[in-house]
């Protein structure tokens, strides 16, 4: 009798010793499958982030060119295409393209409302490759990467807080005066919607849109 009741103890110490051992195997499993999980994502995001980080700032670099020194120039009475002719640089900046024939309708963008743009190809669409306004060339720091193309589309224009007549910033608006502890506010005459799209030449993959709120 004794022996039989130290078997059947044997038997479900082995019992308890299997289930505890799958216990311990599953959850081993379920962990290792986490970390493959994630250092797998993590490697499919930092490869994607590595591949669109230069159409990135291909995107931003143009933004920088049509803000600073696109826009002043065309506010100060040149035509948009007059106004990227000189501005070609072989190294960096071998091509800009501007149709002549869409001066009137930058013009509108800038200094009007969205509502009172002439319609037609000076449209307001979101795809910047649709009728855009200005199309940079952009060489790669690498000889080796294509060129990048950046299209560049105002496609809304809002009034802001002044006419064009107000202060800048780089004449100390927007901060106190020290001489009066007077806070001068800082006029933006516009506000417009900035969209890109750049990618390298004959790429349809490798592409940043990026979408820009910018106060002149």
């Amino acid at each position: 009798m004794m022996a039989r009741h130290d078997m059947k103890r044997c038997r479900m110490n082995r019992g308890v010793a299997l289930i505890s051992a799958l216990i311990v195997v599953s959850v081993a499993a379920g962990i290792f499958a986490a970390i493959m999980y994630y250092a797998m994502t993590g490697s499919e995001l930092s490869g994607l982030q590595r591949k669109y980080q230069s159409s990135k700032e291909a995107s931003l670099g143009a933004i920088d060119i049509l803000t600073k020194d696109v826009l002043p120039r065309v506010m100060s009475g040149t035509e948009l295409s007059a106004a990227v002719t000189g501005m070609v640089i072989p190294s960096v900046l071998p091509a800009i393209q501007a149709d002549a024939g869409k001066d009137a309708c930058f013009r509108a963008k800038l200094t009007g409302v969205t509502s009172t743009w002439p319609g037609g190809t000076c449209d307001s669409g979101s795809d910047a490759t649709i009728n855009p306004d200005v199309v940079f060339n952009l060489k790669s720091a690498s000889t080796s990467t294509k060129p990048f193309v950046v299209s560049v589309k105002i496609v809304d224009t809002v009034t802001g807080n002044s006419d064009r007549t107000g202060t800048i910033l780089e004449t100390a608006s927007g901060v106190v005066d020290d001489a009066s502890s007077i806070i001068k506010v800082q006029h933006f005459p516009f506000l417009y919607t900035i969209m890109t799209d750049a990618r390298p030449q004959s790429s349809t993959t490798e592409r940043a849109n990026i979408e820009v709120l910018y106060a002149y």
